[in-house]
C-alpha cells in the first residue's frame, strides 16, 4: 500500500512545482501589479515620468514673496493686583465679629470686624477693625471665633486699578524681552478677543529652581473685563522683520550648514540656489541673500530634484 502512494505523492509534488514555474513566468511577463497603485485609493502616484528616454520629475513650485515676520514666545500667565493692602489687627484676641467676604467693596474707615482681647479673669473692651483705604476684598484669612494676632493679616484689599499679568519666561529668552516689549493675551472667559499690552516689569533675578524670570505685562482693558486670578494665554513678541523675502520652511534643504533651495527657470530646469537665512517663524523663513522676489521655488518634490534636472510643474 505504501509503495503505491509514493509515485502518487511524487506526481503531486511535480504538479505543484510546474504551477509555481508558470506563475513566475506570468508575473515576469504580464506584471499584474503594474497598476496596483491605481486600484488602491489614497496611494500616491509616481512623480517620475519618462519622456524621450529622459526622466522628468513632477514638482510643485511657489513664487518668492515679501512678507512681515514676527517671532514670539508663548506662555501662560496669572492676573494679579499690583496694589494690595494687608489689614492687620492692632491687638490679639478672639474674632468676635466679621462682616466681609471676597469681592466686597470697602471704603476708608469702614468697620468690618471686631476683636475681643479679653482673657480669663480679665475683661476688655472690643477693638474695632476698620479699612485703611478704599478697595475690594481679595482675601479673607480668618472666620468668626478664630484667634487672631497683629502678626497675621485679617484681610487683603486690592485697588483693582493696576492689574498685571505675571509670566515666567525661560532663561534662554530673557535677552529678547525688555521693558516695552509688545504682548497679547487671550482669556477663556472672552473667546476670540485679544487684549494687547506691553511688558512693564522685569524681575532683577531668576528663580533658582525653575531657571525662569518673572515679568509683568500691563494690558489695555478700558471696560475692566479682566479680574485678578484669571489665567490667560500670552504671546510675547520679540523680533520683527518687515517686507522680508520669505520662503516656505519646508522648501529649504541643507548641505552641511549650507541652506539651499531649488528654483525652476523658464525652461523648466531646476537649479540649486544657496541662500542665507534670517528670522525663522513657524513655517516661514526669511532669506537674507540668494533669492529675488518672484523666483519660482520648488516646494514639493525638492528632495528628489538634482541640480540641472528637467522638471514638470504641477499644481
Amino acid at each position: 500500500m505504501s509503495n503505491q502512494q509514493k509515485p502518487k505523492k511524487s506526481r503531486i509534488g511535480l504538479i505543484i512545482i510546474l504551477i509555481l514555474i508558470v506563475a513566475a513566468i506570468v508575473v515576469a511577463v504580464i506584471n499584474p501589479f503594474e497598476n496596483l497603485s491605481q486600484l488602491l485609493p489614497g496611494q500616491a502616484e509616481s512623480t517620475i515620468e519618462v519622456e524621450d528616454g529622459a526622466s522628468i520629475l513632477s514638482v510643485s513650485v511657489h513664487p518668492v514673496e515679501r512678507d512681515d515676520l514676527r517671532s514670539y514666545i508663548k506662555a501662560n500667565g496669572n492676573v494679579v493686583d499690583t496694589k494690595t493692602v494687608d489689614v492687620y489687627p492692632e491687638v490679639a484676641g478672639k474674632l468676635s465679629f466679621i462682616d466681609v467676604q471676597v469681592g466686597d467693596i470697602l471704603t476708608v474707615d469702614q468697620e468690618f470686624a471686631r476683636i475681643d482681647p479679653s482673657r480669663p479673669g480679665m475683661n476688655f473692651r472690643e477693638t474695632v477693625v476698620k479699612s485703611p483705604v478704599d478697595g475690594t476684598v481679595l482675601a479673607v484669612n480668618f472666620a468668626y471665633g478664630a484667634s487672631v494676632s497683629p502678626q497675621a493679616a485679617l484681610i487683603r484689599l486690592g485697588m483693582l486699578d493696576s492689574l498685571e499679568v505675571e509670566v515666567a519666561i525661560a532663561e534662554r529668552h530673557i535677552g529678547q524681552v525688555g521693558i516695552g516689549t509688545e504682548a497679547t493675551a487671550e482669556f477663556k472667559a472672552y473667546p476670540g478677543e485679544q487684549f494687547s499690552g506691553t511688558v512693564t516689569r522685569l524681575s532683577p533675578v531668576l528663580d533658582p529652581v525653575t531657571r525662569t524670570r518673572e515679568i509683568g505685562i500691563t494690558l489695555d482693558d478700558p471696560e475692566k473685563l479682566i479680574k485678578p486670578g484669571m489665567f490667560p494665554s500670552v504671546i510675547i513678541y520679540t523680533e520683527k522683520v518687515e517686507d522680508a523675502i520669505v520662503v516656505e520652511r519646508s522648501s529649504i534643504l541643507y548641505d552641511g550648514n549650507q541652506a539651499y533651495v531649488y528654483v525652476v527657470d523658464e525652461s523648466n530646469i531646476a537649479k540649486r540656489n544657496d541662500i542665507t537665512l534670517g528670522l525663522v517663524v513657524d513655517e516661514k523663513a526669511e532669506v537674507v541673500e540668494g533669492l529675488a522676489t518672484g523666483t519660482m521655488v520648488v516646494v514639493q518634490g525638492q528632495t528628489l530634484v538634482t541640480d540641472g534636472a528637467s522638471v514638470r510643474i504641477v499644481d
